[in-house]
C-alpha cells in the first residue's frame, strides 16, 4: 500500500498532469473573473444609456410642450392684434388669468420699427428691440415659425432671458413687428428636479446654432456657452438620436449622454449621468469578485491533487449541464434565425399580456404580419441574403416596440411575424405603433451593398373589444392580415364580423 501511495505522490508524469490542470484551472478562474467584471461593467453601462435614452425622450417631450404652449400664446396674441387692429391688453389678460402660466407673463408685443406697443410689464419709450437677433431673424423669415433666440439681458426686465418671438405678418404680406415672449434659461432646465442623474448629471438644450439656451450640472444652471466643439454637438449631424460614453467634457466629468434633435425646433435636448456613479455598483463587486478569486486561488494550490483533480471535473461537468439545459430551454421558446419569441413564448407572452389588460381594465393588441416582396428577394438574390432581410425586419420591428410595457415580437416561421401591444389605453395607441411599423418596413434595406424594398401587409385584433380567446384572436388577426393583403398590401386592417375564412 505504501508502494502505491509513493508512486502515485512522485510519480513525474502524474504530477505534471496535476501541475497542468491546476495552471488550467486557475487560469479559467481568473479569466472568468474578468469576463464577469467586463460583463458587469458593460451591463451597467447600458443600463444606464436606456435610462438616458428614456429620461431624454421625457426631456423632449418636456421641451415641446412648453415651446408649443408658447408658441400658441403668441399666436393668440398675434391674431388678437391683427383682428382688431390693436394691440390687446396684455396686462388685463394676466391679471385675469387668460394667460395663467407664469413662464409666459413676460409678453410684448413690437412694432416694424422695433418699439414695443403693448407689454404685460411696464416699459421705457426708449426700449427698442430693432437690433435684437429675434426681431432681426423674424423680419426676414418667410415662414410662420417661431423663432427661439440665445438667451439676452432683458431691456425691460433686467434679467437673463431667452426670447422667443413670432412674425407678424399684415394683411398685404409685409412685415409689421413680432410677438415676442421671454423665458427664464432655468425653466427649461428645470426637468432636472424629477430625473435622478446623480451628483453631477447634466441635462441640456443646445440649439443647432451651437450655443446653449440652458444646462444643469450637479444642480448649477448656466446657459450661453459655445457647444459646437462637444461631442454630442458633432454627433447630431450625422446621427440626430444617440448614446456614448464621452471623454469628460465639458467640466473634465467623463459621462454617459444620450441626447435627441427636437423635430419642430432647431434644438438638441442632451442628458448625461456621471461615468463613475454609473458603474460605482459593478465597481463595488468587482472587489468582491477579486478577493473571491484570490482565495480560491489558494484553496487550489493548498488541496491535495486528487481532490482539487475531483473539484475541477465535477465543476466541468455542472457547467456543462447548466449550459446545455439553457441552451436547450432558449432554442425552444426562440426562433433560431432572429433570436425572436417562437410562436409559443409568443401565445405565452399574450396570455400574460390579455391577463394584464383584463385586470387593468386596458386593452390590448395582436397583430399578424406578413412581409410583401420577400419570396421576390428570397429568390433572385438567395438564402444567404433573404435570411439577412429577414435579420434586418427583426431589429426594425423590436425598435419600434415600447421596451418597457408589455409588447413582444415574435417570428412564427417564414416571412410572417407577430406582434403583441399591451397597456393601451385607447385604438389610435395601436394605430400609432402599426403606422410606425409599417413605415420602417418601407425603408429600403441594405444586404451586402444590394438595396431591396419590401413592405408589410398587417392583420390587426383589439382585445376585448374583438374577442377574449388568444386562440380565436389569433387567428382573425391573420384573417385581417390576409385581407390587408388583398386591399393592395403595405397598410394593415382590424377584423371585422364581415371577414370570413375561406
Amino acid at each position: 500500500m505504501g508502494s502505491a501511495e509513493q508512486r502515485y505522490a512522485f510519480n513525474k508524469p502524474l504530477c505534471l498532469a496535476i501541475t497542468l490542470l491546476c495552471l488550467a484551472l486557475l487560469s479559467a478562474l481568473w479569466l472568468a473573473v474578468q469576463q464577469r467584471i467586463g460583463s458587469e461593467r458593460e451591463q451597467a453601462i447600458n443600463a444606464a444609456m436606456r435610462a438616458n435614452s428614456n429620461l431624454t425622450i421625457a426631456f423632449e417631450q418636456d421641451i415641446f410642450r412648453t415651446l408649443k404652449a408658447a408658441e400658441q400664446v403668441a399666436a393668440f396674441t398675434r391674431e388678437g392684434y391683427l383682428r382688431y387692429g390693436k394691440p390687446p391688453d396684455l396686462r388685463g389678460w394676466v391679471q385675469r388669468q387668460v394667460i395663467r402660466e407664469d413662464i409666459f407673463t413676460i409678453i410684448s408685443v413690437v412694432d416694424a420699427q422695433g418699439a414695443i406697443i403693448a407689454s404685460t410689464q411696464d416699459t421705457s419709450p426708449d426700449v427698442n428691440y430693432a437690433d435684437r437677433n429675434f426681431f432681426l431673424a423674424q423680419r426676414d423669415n418667410a415662414h410662420d415659425t417661431l423663432f427661439i433666440s440665445r438667451p439676452v439681458l432683458g431691456r425691460v426686465s433686467g434679467e437673463w432671458r431667452i426670447p422667443l418671438s413670432l412674425r407678424i405678418t399684415l394683411p398685404d404680406g409685409s412685415f409689421g413687428g413680432v410677438v415676442v415672449m421671454a423665458i427664464d434659461p432655468a425653466y427649461l432646465t428645470s426637468f432636472y428636479q424629477q430625473a435622478d442623474l446623480g451628483a453631477h448629471g447634466l441635462l441640456g438644450v443646445t440649439g443647432l446654432d451651437g450655443y446653449t439656451r440652458g444646462r444643469n450640472i450637479g444642480g448649477e444652471v448656466s446657459f450661453n456657452q459655445d457647444a459646437r466643439a462637444l461631442p454630442w454637438f458633432i454627433r447630431h449631424a450625422t446621427q440626430p438620436t444617440g448614446n456614448f460614453v464621452d471623454d469628460g467634457e465639458p467640466d473634465g466629468i467623463r459621462r454617459i449622454i444620450s441626447y435627441r434633435t427636437l423635430g419642430d425646433y432647431p434644438l438638441m435636448a442632451v442628458v448625461g449621468t456621471a461615468y463613475d456613479e454609473a458603474i460605482a455598483s459593478s465597481l463595488h463587486r468587482r472587489t468582491g469578485y477579486l478577493l473571491a478569486a484570490g482565495a480560491s486561488s489558494a484553496l487550489i494550490l493548498c488541496f491535495a491533487t486528487a481532490v482539487i483533480l475531483g473539484m475541477a471535473r465535477q465543476r466541468a461537468i455542472t457547467l456543462a449541464l447548466q449550459i446545455s439545459e439553457a441552451g436547450q430551454a432558449h432554442a425552444a421558446r426562440h426562433d433560431p434565425l432572429t433570436g425572436l419569441a417562437n410562436r409559443v413564448l409568443f401565445q405565452e407572452r399574450c396570455m400574460r399580456t390579455l391577463e394584464s389588460a383584463r385586470r387593468h381594465g386596458t386593452w390590448a393588441a395582436i397583430l399578424y404580419l406578413d412581409l410583401d416582396g420577400f419570396k421576390g428577394v428570397n429568390d433572385h438574390h438567395g438564402h444567404a441574403r433573404g435570411d439577412d432581410l429577414l435579420l434586418q425586419v427583426a431589429r426594425r420591428l423590436k425598435r419600434h416596440v415600447r421596451a418597457t410595457s408589455e409588447d413582444t415580437v415574435a417570428r412564427f416561421g417564414g416571412d410572417e411575424f407577430a406582434i403583441v401591444l399591451g397597456n393601451l389605453h385607447t385604438r389610435e395607441d395601436a394605430e400609432r405603433i402599426i403606422h410606425n411599423v409599417l413605415q420602417a418596413l418601407c425603408q429600403p434595406f441594405d444586404l451586402s451593398g444590394t438595396e431591396v424594398a419590401i413592405s408589410a401587409s398587417i392583420g390587426a385584433v383589439l382585445y376585448p373589444t374583438h374577442g377574449t380567446d388568444l386562440d380565436a384572436l389569433i387567428g382573425r388577426a391573420d384573417t385581417a392580415m390576409y385581407a390587408a393583403k388583398n386591399a393592395g398590401k403595405n397598410q394593415f386592417v382590424w377584423w371585422s364580423e364581415q371577414m370570413q375564412a375561406d
